[in-house]
């Protein structure tokens, strides 16, 4: 492994103080919604304001500035963008929309999500956890999860936004929300073009999300709906991108998301609460590929995919959530996938495969205050998926509360992923024989609340079984890599003044693949950055960003032969700026890569240079 150094703001950011605390309910790792001080996990949270203040038109570079959340891309916005929570694969996230499932085990990538799929604007909040949750949300969640949460039903409000860019960047869209009686509503349309801001990379969407709840009494309804379709070019993955790819032809997909989600919440008693949900996901995706010459890797090829989840669970949590609670429930999933898929090699080779599987799991998780500043939770969760053996997930975590200003909490968890359906099932590369991969992980940290100030920091510990790795000399996916990420984790805020605030994060990741000299790709060992909001009045305010990441280990075949480079590292400095006209009407300006640093997010795809965009909103 490479030696690491402590870097000036790095050591400045790990032994400032930590975030403060919120009211805020999270619905995110846990079976009930709780505040920030009766979940012990690492979590992030991004409100609406937050967000924009990051980037007001792109949620890639938004959670840029989270810790130990690397965002990885492949050139533009047409390219695959994966995301690795503490040093973890794409697919150990799960990632979830008003709480719907998003991950598709039919994808070459195992599962991960491209959150290029979601537009910034639908997004009221994110909720980020950190560590295995498979205790609570079963397959996927190894290394932890992220979850986005759409407008929220009824504050009456309707916003007109559109955007004009660089590179023939455009966006519009439109919102609305309100109440009728005991029906709240939150409705969303927006459509984008990303142009071209590198060679060869384009993507265009349409997004409709909706959400409705109907209270009464001691009962909720709650139902959502998200409606996505999109198209996209790129250079094919590990071709050489547009400087070293011999093939100009590019990569073509067009695909469509469907997502629904209803549940009722019933208060039965005063300690009783009932909860029934039913989720629905559904993708499609027409892919077409050149393949990358010379063809002995990757030839020409192509898939239509179609793939469904359903999911049913009951949740009952009992008892008072100030001294004692529990949550017990069980859950049913089914999740279906086919890929109609070819090949040339040199004639036309099909490549079909379809599969099906169901879950079903039970759970019961303990949560209590030993005394009034310490609190204790455990959960164990059993999962019995077709093919399978059952699969047993614990997760104990505890926070002491020392006194007003300083928290202490630690965390262990078990994780476990089951064979993606490509892994599985691809007739080249399949292998109905793997077994799913497992995690152990461990943190332990303190946060620091004080007026104006406030900080998070975490020491990480994951070990990793069972990894599904490609076998070159049998050409097979099998489970062989054991890998072991460790490291530290900071974040803070400064009110420095009323109108000047400061925000800042540092990640040191040390990866280890046990008996193995290879790397895993695409990860910095460091990544650090700030970020300042300023409102010089009620009409002006500023925002400015900056992100220091370091070398990342990438390959490519442009040569016929896996090649394996470093990317050098690269700092990145993006601005915006907002004026409020009154309270109908903002104009704003963003900047990226103000600088026009010149760095590659992999080999041969340069990312995109020195860009500006202008927005205007209208709130009625």
């Amino acid at each position: 492994m490479k030696t690491f150094r402590l870097s000036p703001l790095f050591l400045a950011v790990i032994t400032l103080p930590t975030l403060a605390s919120t009211e805020e309910l999270i619905v995110t790792g846990s079976y009930s919604p709780v505040t920030n001080e009766q979940l012990s996990s690492s979590v992030s949270i991004i409100n609406k304001e937050q967000l924009l203040q990051l980037s007001n038109h792109s949620l890639i570079d938004a959670l840029r500035q989270v810790p130990s959340l690397w965002v990885e891309e492949q050139g533009g916005p047409g390219g695959i963008t994966s995301i690795a929570l503490r040093g973890a694969e794409a697919n150990h996230t799960l990632v979830l929309l008003d709480g719907v499932q998003l991950n598709d085990p039919t994808n070459t990538r195992g599962g991960g999500f491209d959150l290029n799929g979601i537009n910034i604007e639908s997004i009221e909040r994110i909720e980020i956890i950190r560590g295995a949750q498979s205790a609570v949300y079963g397959s996927d969640a190894l290394a932890g999860v992220i979850h986005i949460i759409t407008q929220t039903p009824g504050k009456k409000s309707t916003t007109l936004n559109a955007s004009l860019g660089s590179d023939d960047y455009s966006s519009v869209g439109v919102s609305t929300s309100g109440s009728i009686n005991k029906l709240s509503y939150a409705f969303s349309l927006q459509g984008k073009d990303a142009g071209e801001p590198v060679v060869g990379s384009t993507a265009k969407n349409t997004e409709f999300t909706s959400r409705l709840n109907w209270q009464h009494d001691a009962h909720a309804v709650n139902f959502s709906y998200r409606y996505f379709d999109g198209e996209r070019t790129s250079f094919p993955e590990q071709s050489g991108g547009p400087e070293f790819s011999v093939g100009r032809d590019l990569d073509m997909s067009d695909y469509k998301d469907q997502s629904a989600a209803m549940s009722w919440v019933s208060q039965v008693n005063h300690i009783w609460k009932s909860k029934v949900s039913a989720s629905w996901y559904e993708r499609d995706e027409d892919l077409t590929s050149p393949g990358i010459i010379p063809f002995d890797a990757v030839p020409p090829n192509g898939s239509v995919v179609d793939f469904n989840r359903t999911q049913f669970s009951w949740i009952n949590t009992l008892g008072d959530q100030q001294k004692f609670w529990a949550n017990i429930g069980v859950e049913t999933k089914k999740e279906d996938g086919a890929s109609a898929g070819y090949l040339y090699s040199p004639d036309v080779y099909p490549i079909n495969f379809a599969l099906d599987r169901q879950i079903d799991s039970a759970f019961i998780n303990l949560n209590t205050y030993a005394t009034e500043a310490w609190l204790v939770q455990a959960s164990i969760r059993r999962d019995d998926a077709e093919g399978f053996d059952a699969n047993d997930s614990g997760q104990i975590g505890t926070k002491f509360t020392v006194n007003d200003n300083w928290t202490l909490f630690a965390n262990w968890g078990e994780g476990f992923k089951l064979p993606s359906f490509f892994a599985l099932g691809h007739p080249l590369v399949g292998n109905a024989d793997l077994q799913p991969e497992t995690v152990t992980t461990r943190d332990a940290g303190f946060e620091f609340n004080q007026n104006t100030f406030n900080a998070r920091v975490s020491y990480f510990d994951h070990h990793y079984r069972n990894l599904i790795d490609f076998d070159s000399a049998t050409f097979k996916n099998v489970n062989r890599s054991r890998v072991e990420t460790s490291g530290v984790e900071s974040e803070f805020n400064w009110q420095v003044q009323e109108n000047l605030s400061l925000r800042a994060h540092a990640t040191y990741t040390d990866i280890d693949m046990i008996s193995s000299d290879n790397h895993l790709l695409g990860r910095p060992q460091v990544t650090y950055g700030t970020s300042i909001n300023y409102a010089l009045n009620d009409a002006w305010s500023f925002n400015a960003q900056y992100m220091r990441v370091d070398e990342r280990f990438a390959v490519s075949r442009y040569t016929g032969t896996d090649v394996e480079q470093t990317l050098n590292a690269y700092n990145r400095f993006d601005a915006s700026a907002h004026w409020t006209l009154n309270a109908q009407l903002q104009l704003g300006l963003s900047l990226e890569n103000l600088a026009d640093e010149d760095y590659y997010t992999d080999i041969g795809f340069p990312a995109a240079g020195r860009s500006a965009k202008i927005n205007v909103k209208l709130n009625f």
